[in-house]
């Protein structure tokens, strides 16, 4: 817990970290400090999530929990996996604002002259948008991620792979997780911005927001794997969820789109998933959506954002609470451990707000 700074604090929205954060006691951020004790000595005893290698609390812009667990201490940077396509999206956004990309009604195939032949041309791959890719709606005959292991295995071009796949409806409509459109905006991305898609990632959003950790696995030609290929210490993972938390702001500077925040994080898919005893968990711009009562099935509310990724790793941007969350697993985590962080943010975090 962090013990070494001032017992009263207050909101400051305006604040910014700047090469570290500011820390601060959870009581005097409004959280119960015996209960975040208790629940970090259940982590540390392996009680209650074994594979946990990092905990970070940022309320009202301090950090007031960072722990590290295991053998992991925190220095290095962290597997992120597919939290890596929340990142990816909002790379998109960065791009937009920057203007190298007009809209995210643009079409997919718009992006890739390179390609003058793709297989399965039909109306509604030449239909499919942006958009649709960021919301995982692309019409394509890619059912769940069984298809990735073929596409890792494919010693060709990646892109093209994804670009040829059959369409299997009309764009816009059904929902299916797939890693592979989030693996080709790492294409799209490196096609409209004329530079490496990592240069454009450190330039023009991590430098700004002070995140100096961020390493990428490689794809192929030159192109990091923007599907889960990205590693960032836990305490920079909450730079990103607090930069949606400042609706894209930062210091005086607007890294996304004024507008992105909130269409990013609407429940355009309001109905993805059901996991850890979320009934209703929606889909954004590459953003789970979940509500703030753990039991809560209206499909419209949208009160936590989450980036999640395999094994377990989490960022959640709890906006009422002004607050944002990390919680990473190291790779013995089992489905059942992967998943439980979701449980315990509301069961241990969220319980120990001060209403």
């Amino acid at each position: 817990m962090c013990l070494n700074s001032t017992s009263r604090a207050q909101i400051s929205p305006d604040y910014f970290p700047s090469s570290s954060w500011r820390t601060s006691l959870p009581q005097a951020q409004g959280l119960n400090a015996v209960k975040l004790q208790s629940f970090v000595q259940q982590l540390r005893n392996g009680e209650i999530q074994r594979p946990i290698t990092s905990l970070v609390i940022i309320k009202n812009g301090y950090l007031v929990v960072n722990e590290t667990f295991g053998n992991y201490h925190g220095s290095q940077t962290h597997t992120l996996q597919s939290v890596t396509k929340s990142i990816t999206s909002t790379l998109i956004a960065v791009a937009i604002q920057k203007g190298y990309i007009e809209s995210v009604d643009d079409k997919i195939v718009s992006f890739f002259p390179e390609y003058s032949h793709l297989d399965h041309m039909t109306a509604h791959k030449r239909a499919m948008t942006l958009k649709d890719a960021l919301t995982m709606r692309t019409g394509q005959a890619w059912t769940g991620e069984s298809h990735l292991g073929a596409l890792n295995r494919f010693a060709g071009d990646r892109m093209k792979y994804v670009l040829d796949y059959q369409m299997a409806a009309a764009p816009g409509k059904d929902w299916y997780y797939n890693s592979g459109i989030a693996i080709l905006l790492g294409g799209l991305l490196q096609n409209t911005t004329k530079t490496t898609t990592q240069e454009f990632a450190q330039h023009y959003l991590f430098d700004p927001i002070g995140i100096t950790s961020a390493k990428w696995s490689w794809s192929h030609r030159g192109i990091p794997h923007t599907g889960g290929g990205l590693f960032l210490k836990p305490v920079d993972m909450a730079r990103i969820g607090y930069l949606f938390l400042r609706n894209g702001k930062w210091r005086e500077k607007q890294i996304l789109p004024p507008w992105w925040v909130k269409e990013a994080t609407t429940r355009h898919v309001p109905f993805a998933e059901s996991i850890s005893g979320v009934k209703k968990i929606g889909y954004g711009y590459m953003w789970w959506l979940m509500p703030l009562q753990k039991q809560d099935i209206d499909e419209q509310k949208s009160e936590i954002y989450m980036a999640y990724g395999h094994w377990g790793q989490f960022i959640f941007v709890i906006p009422k609470y002004d607050m944002v969350v990390v919680i990473t697993n190291n790779n013995s985590a089992s489905y059942p451990e992967e998943i439980k962080p979701i449980s315990l943010l509301y069961q241990y975090v969220l319980s120990a707000v001060n209403q």
